[in-house]
């Protein structure tokens, strides 16, 4: 349950099966979900939080939250009584133990999936590309001279990697096409908006553009869950 590249996936398929229906989680909700790892809010407290979401609203005979965002506010609940519980603890006295690195990678998948983003950054023209397809040949040169590969970071180098180039490409785009993207993205976020504080609905929103932006050029993951 702490395996980084899970994080994700548990948490679709928990609350796939609280819903008791075989659907896949929003683009939207994906990116509340990076919310939650960014914020270091652990796997279990994020399933945890869901739990207390759908047993309030079986308690009040409420309909069953249909997306992440309802299951929000108990998530930030069962984190805060996390971190009360956690105070002065330490990783070996609580047991929990750091994120592992999914067995089903490995340094030559990595490396032909760094390569396939490199060949579809190659397709495309321009400054903010051929820079993005440099970081990427530099990250897989780095990755190919040693013996073993830290996969979380190669993950979080490619996150970056494609931030950066979500955000060169806003100068490319006409300002009438990213008016019209920032235009969507607000009204698609527009419930979360009231529910999110200030600072986490900024960074949906600004996740959310970038998934937009790649969407726009059809560009794939620039994560290692792309790899599935």
């Amino acid at each position: 349950m702490n395996n980084y590249f899970n994080y994700f996936t548990e948490v679709e398929e928990h609350f796939s099966r609280r819903r008791g229906k075989n659907l896949l989680v929003s683009p939207l909700d994906w990116c509340l979900i990076e919310v939650w790892r960014e914020n270091s809010i652990p796997l279990h407290v994020v399933l945890r939080g869901i739990d207390q979401s759908f047993e309030t609203t079986q308690r009040s005979q409420k309909r069953a939250p249909r997306s992440l965002f309802y299951c929000h506010p108990a998530v930030l609940e069962a984190f805060e009584a996390y971190n009360r519980a956690m105070l002065g603890a330490s990783n070996e006295s609580t047991g929990e133990s750091l994120p592992q690195v999914a067995e089903e990678f490995s340094q030559a998948t990595v490396l032909d999936y760094i390569h396939l983003l490199e060949d579809r950054l190659h397709e495309h023209s321009g400054e903010a590309f051929r820079r993005s397809a440099a970081r990427l040949a530099a990250l897989r040169t780095e990755g190919s001279s040693g013996s073993e590969m830290d996969f979380q970071q190669i993950d979080r180098d490619l996150i970056q990697v494609g931030t950066m180039l979500a955000e060169a490409l806003r100068d490319e785009i006409s300002r009438d096409r990213l008016k019209e993207l920032r235009k969507l993205v607000r009204e698609e976020t527009r419930i979360y908006r009231k529910r999110l504080t200030k600072d986490v609905y900024t960074r949906l929103e600004e996740t959310y553009l970038n998934r937009k932006i790649h969407a726009l050029y059809r560009l794939p993951e620039f994560s290692l869950l792309g790899m599935e």
